[in-house]
C-alpha cells in the first residue's frame, strides 16, 4: 500500500484497502508553482503492518482540502490504532503534526509500530513529519 515511499512507509509493510472520493479536484501549475484545487478523501480501510501481529489495525480517513495551502487531516474512523492530525501540504512539501496511541489493551502490540511513526511521550506517539 505504501510501497516506494520512502522511510517510514516502506518500514511499515502496509497493507489494507483504500478508496478515493474526490469533489472538483484540480492540480495545476499557476506562479511557478503547483496549486491544488477541490477537495478529496482517502479512506484506508482493514489496514495492516508487518510491525505489528495486531490485525486489522483500523480503518482512517485522510481528507484533502485545496486552497492557497492544501490542507490535510487524518482521523481515525475505527480500531485499536488510533491515530489523528492535520497538516499542510506547502510548495516544499507537506508538514504534518498529530498523535497516535493504542487503545488500552493493546499497547504491547502495537509498541513496535509507534515507536516507528515518532517519537513516544508516554503512552502516546508524536506524529511530525515535515
Amino acid at each position: 500500500m505504501a510501497g516506494g515511499l520512502g522511510a517510514p512507509w516502506n518500514t511499515l509493510g502496509l497493507e489494507g484497502q483504500a478508496r478515493l472520493q474526490t469533489q472538483s479536484l484540480r492540480l495545476q501549475w499557476q506562479s511557478g508553482a503547483w496549486q491544488l484545487q477541490g477537495q478529496a478523501q482517502l479512506q484506508l480501510q482493514s489496514v495492516a503492518s508487518r510491525l505489528s501481529t495486531l490485525r486489522p489495525l483500523g480503518d482512517y480517513a485522510l481528507d484533502l482540502q485545496g486552497g492557497s495551502s492544501a490542507r490535510v487531516q487524518l482521523s481515525t474512523l475505527s480500531g485499536e490504532l488510533r491515530l489523528s492530525g492535520q497538516g499542510e501540504w506547502r510548495t516544499q512539501g507537506l508538514r504534518f503534526e498529530g498523535q497516535g496511541h493504542a487503545n488500552t489493551g493493546s499497547e504491547a502490540a502495537l509498541a513496535n509500530l509507534l515507536g516507528v511513526l515518532g517519537q513516544r511521550q508516554g503512552n502516546m506517539t508524536v506524529l511530525r513529519w515535515g
